[in-house]
């Protein structure tokens, strides 16, 4: 394979545009790199970005076949990284993730977590200087040496701090979120449901253990469906999306129930639907921090006429058909 050919693969993988057959010879190509060496020197740093990714899942299924446990890297891939442009990037990042993904925080010498309740949303420093939001009922976690690799619980924003050769990694439940510095928005309270991922500026490549994988730019958002393994891309307005750091609410299109999830985490109670049809109906609204919960209710059910009542004693409430009995 030319260098010509490489960059049109890759740039076709940037814009989530490669076929199958496309990353197989980019696969192809990765087992006689021997002979095309120096083909990278070319590439700027979104088309390296790129190809480490390809050439992540392709180390990916070689560790697998190998079995659970394997540490000891071939011969061949110590000559591959002295002789490709993408060393650096491909030792500290991809093989790196593959090593030490079965081990979580907690095996390490030193965890940090930080976590928030129900009623607060906090506002994180890591130690190479990216930012995070953690909203409302959430959680992450990372071994203290290895602050670029995030496990994360719930929702988060982050604004990553670019560290050349260093990829920052965030597992959420299925979902792996791969950058080198940008800023997003990650929704994994239901991780064995969805997970979705939100674009606000730079590149962001996400991908399963299996075979699903997107990569986004800004304003662009995946959803990933963990029992299909299935990721679907479209274009939104990112701002709607992270707009919970400043205390709103903001949905667009969105069901009742999805809603109702967020408002459950949001004033701590529980909202149930006396119809599937009622959960299922489409909303969009928006709303500013501090608005009465009734305030919401009220208005969210006069879209469609619906009513609710909450239950005696409980912080429980019933949405139902109808106008509320007098």
């Amino acid at each position: 394979m030319n260098n010509t050919r490489l960059k049109e693969l890759l740039n076709k993988y940037l814009d989530g545009a490669a076929t199958a057959a496309e990353i197989r010879e980019v696969d192809d190509w990765y087992q006689s790199f021997d002979r095309d060496r120096g083909l990278t020197e070319q590439l700027n740093a979104e088309q390296v970005a790129a190809l480490e990714q390809l050439l992540f899942l392709r180390v990916s299924r070689e560790i697998e076949k190998a079995g659970p446990g394997m540490r000891v890297i071939k011969p061949a891939f110590r000559y591959w990284w002295a002789a490709a442009g993408v060393a650096v990037l491909l030792a500290l990042g991809g093989i790196y993730f593959i090593r030490e993904r079965a081990v979580q925080p907690e095996t390490a010498a030193v965890t940090l977590s930080e976590q928030t309740g129900r009623s607060s949303i906090k506002k994180i420093a890591l130690p190479d200087g990216t930012m995070v939001w953690l909203n409302f009922d959430s959680k992450i976690r990372y071994a203290e040496q290895q602050g670029r690799e995030v496990w994360l619980e719930g929702e988060g924003y982050f604004e990553v701090a670019p560290q050349q050769g260093k990829a920052f990694l965030v597992h959420a439940g299925k979902l792996d979120v791969r950058v080198l510095g940008t800023s997003f928005n990650i929704d994994a309270y239901t991780p064995g449901k969805t997970v979705t991922v939100t674009v606000a500026g730079g590149k962001v490549a996400v991908g399963s253990d299996k075979a699903a994988r997107a990569t986004l730019a800004a304003n662009q958002q995946a959803v990933y469906h963990a029992a299909a393994n299935k990721i679907e891309t479209g274009e939104i307005t990112a701002a709607d999306f992270s707009a919970w750091r400043q205390g709103q609410l903001v949905f667009k299109k969105a069901m009742f129930s999805d809603i109702a999830q967020k408002l459950e985490r949001r004033y701590n109670v529980r909202i149930r639907f006396a119809g599937e049809h009622i959960a299922n109906a489409l909303l969009t609204a928006r709303f500013d921090e501090n608005v009465p919960l009734k305030d919401v209710l009220d208005m969210l059910c006069d879209i469609y006429g619906f009513s609710y009542r909450q239950e005696p004693g409980k912080e429980e409430y019933l949405v139902y058909d109808g106008q509320p009995n007098k």
